[in-house]
């Protein structure tokens, strides 16, 4: 395979992160620039839009107060989420395959005893005995030709892929966090985007209704502003019923049920992600490198390996060492017919067993051989699946690079658009006044100015989430 990444030793994998735990108390937050400020003030929160949902509990009990910043949402997330905990019981039950791979270079030491009556009857003679034994053995593997060397290799390179993809799990609840939180501030945004666009068409309507009372307008002009101004309100309601989405979707992200509803820290007063100044190239790279994913496939890879040397050591014999020691006990009664003279005794002595054993299967009907030719396959297939992980990686950093950019310039499209039609707005709104412009220019510039509005909330979130984004490509 050819890459800087993938001929990279595993020793310096392990000696950049092979922490299982990803410590919740010490870890800064995966995007730096989008961290918020606890001190933050919190915007204000619509309590009364919060009753009208009959099936949201809203008692102190059932909410999370008070408002949760970025990071205290990602903290609670890695502490409660059962994605964290499964991910971390995997990568358990993975370390304790090492444990169970090398408990094969010690000795089995088992006890054996019995105890009971036995009789014999051959001819005339009968034996009636009680007996009893007692008996520590010992079978030792003193060499099997590298069969426990491989299942000990591979046992831990498949812990250190358990390792890196438990971190990565958290990589990604730590984006999902992050996107949820992001959705919930522009829904936020959104709503109250639509009681600002309310409050125009209010304001539009009264002006029209004015203009009707003394002469200057039409009745199909003052409908045709209460139409705007009910559709302003029904843009309400439903971004209303979009906040209760996007706390619900942030509730379970963080691990908590979703009629626990929470309230977060505005991200209103935080300044936006700077500019990338990594070139692309230098981007992919760093990608490659420290991406956990990559380095739990490059783990699968010798692992696999390791399992190929381990089905071609199953052609070699083992070579063990076996041995008891241990303490015989009897009472007898024998009788010889026909005068079933009884002879009685007991005896009691120690004995014990020292010997070197070798086995090795000659024949088995090509089982061994086809599983030395499944291993190789599995190599190579895990070879695969590690460079196409490679060239998705690369896919992933190309486009949340230029989706980053992207992003950052429909946000500042977005901010001209909202101060152009604002000037646009105010400009035809004082000449309709003045009976300059029609009833239907008016409502244009109202209707441009409403969506420059949710556009500018929409384009700050897409920039936030596509922040985010590549943070998760790059593997930080």
């Amino acid at each position: 395979m050819d890459g800087p990444f993938v001929s990279a030793d595993i020793d310096k994998l392990v000696s950049k992160d092979s922490a299982v735990a990803w410590s919740r108390h010490g870890a800064e937050p995966p995007v730096t620039p989008l961290a918020v400020p606890v001190s933050l003030a919190a915007a204000p929160v619509d309590r009364a839009d919060t009753h009208r949902a009959q099936n949201v509990r809203d008692s102190d009990a059932d909410r999370i107060e008070p408002p949760m910043s970025l990071p205290l949402c990602v903290d609670m997330a890695l502490s409660k989420s059962p994605v964290t905990r499964a991910a971390w019981e995997s990568a358990r039950a993975t370390a304790a395959t090492v444990g169970i791979a090398d408990a094969a270079y010690m000795p089995d030491i088992f006890f054996t005893g019995e105890v009971g009556p036995e009789q014999d009857l051959v001819g005339p003679i009968r034996n009636q005995q009680n007996l009893g034994l007692a008996a520590i053995g010992l079978n030792w593997v003193l060499m099997d030709f590298g069969r426990r060397d491989a299942d000990s290799a591979r046992a831990r390179a498949q812990m250190i892929g358990a390792n890196y993809s438990f971190n990565r799990a958290m990589q990604k609840l730590v984006y999902e966090v992050q996107a949820a939180y992001f959705n919930l501030d522009a829904k936020h945004s959104l709503r109250e985007a639509a009681r600002e666009n309310v409050a125009t068409a209010r304001k539009q309507l009264d002006a029209t209704e004015d203009r009707m009372t003394v002469g200057l307008a039409t009745r199909p002009e003052v409908l045709q502003a209460r139409q705007q101004f009910l559709q302003a309100n029904y843009d309400l309601e439903d971004a209303k019923a979009a906040v209760f989405g996007a706390q619900a979707r942030l509730s379970v992200a963080m691990g908590v049920p979703a009629d626990r509803p929470c309230d977060i820290v505005r991200l209103s007063a935080l300044p936006l992600p700077e500019n990338l100044t990594t070139a692309i190239d230098r981007s992919i790279a760093t990608a490659l490198e420290q991406r956990p994913d990559i380095a739990a496939a490059l783990s699968q890879v010798r692992a696999r390996e390791e399992q190929v040397k381990r089905a071609e050591a199953n052609f070699l014999p083992i070579i063990s060492f076996e041995g008891f020691g241990g303490v015989s006990s009897q009472n007898y009664n024998v009788q010889i017919a026909p005068q079933n003279t009884p002879n009685d005794g007991s005896s009691t002595f120690g004995n014990y067993s020292a010997k070197l054993t070798g086995t090795w299967l000659i024949f088995d009907g090509y089982e061994r051989a086809h599983a030395l030719q499944q291993a190789r396959s599995e190599v190579r297939a895990a070879h695969a699946s590690l460079e196409n992980l490679r060239l998705q990686t690369t896919g992933e950093v190309w486009t949340g690079y230029f989706e980053f950019f992207a992003a950052q310039k429909r946000y500042e499209a977005g901010v001209a658009l909202l101060t152009a039609s604002q000037d646009s707005y105010e400009s035809v709104y004082q000449s309709y006044l003045n009976g300059l412009v029609t009833i239907n220019d008016l409502l244009q510039a109202e209707s441009d100015l409403f969506d420059s509005r949710f556009e500018l909330i929409k384009s700050r979130a897409q920039l936030l989430t596509a922040s985010a984004t590549f943070v998760l490509a790059l593997g930080s």
